[in-house]
């Protein structure tokens, strides 16, 4: 019975480690935007209904950047918008026009609305989907459920292991003076 339960727990464990890992990276790479962006990936939580109907609330989208001569006319795109009210948030939609500038970013057009290069996150052709797995990965990287999933466990893991540690040192430590009595006595 003792080795199912150390089996579960181990598995616990993993799995906790796993997300509070994959929670960590996903925060520490996040841009102004607030959208984790690892190297040309760039993952996001869809948090509207702009992007409907292909993607959902609380999907998790992972889309990659391509080269500036790769977009074409037709293609469709996530891009950063920039609101008048200073709102910026992902849209997607099918390139219009593209202004090719020799020095400078090309000017991607979409209906009434023009963007830069570096405001393209990437095209919706090949992006990875999960469907509603934002709702947890949001959670887990709000401040506090990110302090209470994954911060305090680990703080209370390492306390826990720090004061095996000493109870182990003292009860070595009690062995071996009781080791060292008995030899006395046996000697005397």
């Amino acid at each position: 019975m003792g080795k199912i339960l150390d089996f579960i727990k181990g598995i616990i464990i993993t799995i906790w480690v796993f997300v509070a890992i994959v929670t960590t990276v996903y925060l520490i790479f996040f841009n102004e935007y607030s959208v984790s962006q690892i190297g040309d990936l760039s993952i996001f939580i869809v948090d509207n209904e702009r992007l409907e109907p292909s993607f959902h609330k609380n999907d998790i989208v992972i889309a990659r950047k391509v080269a500036e001569e790769s977009y074409k006319v037709n293609d469709y795109v996530f891009f950063y918008l920039d609101t008048t009210n200073d709102n910026i948030y992902i849209n997607y939609a099918s390139i219009d026009k593209i202004d090719k500038n020799e020095h400078a970013e090309d000017a991607y057009h979409f209906g009434k609305d023009m963007v830069s290069y570096s405001s393209l996150i990437g095209p919706v052709n090949g992006t990875i989907v999960y469907h509603k797995a934002g709702a947890v990965l949001r959670i887990f990287s709000s401040r506090i459920g990110f302090l209470f999933l994954i911060i305090l466990p680990t703080l209370f893991a390492l306390v826990y292991e720090i004061f095996s540690i000493v109870e182990e040192a003292k009860a070595e430590a009690k062995e071996e003076a009781k080791a060292a009595a008995e030899s006395e006595k046996n000697e005397g």
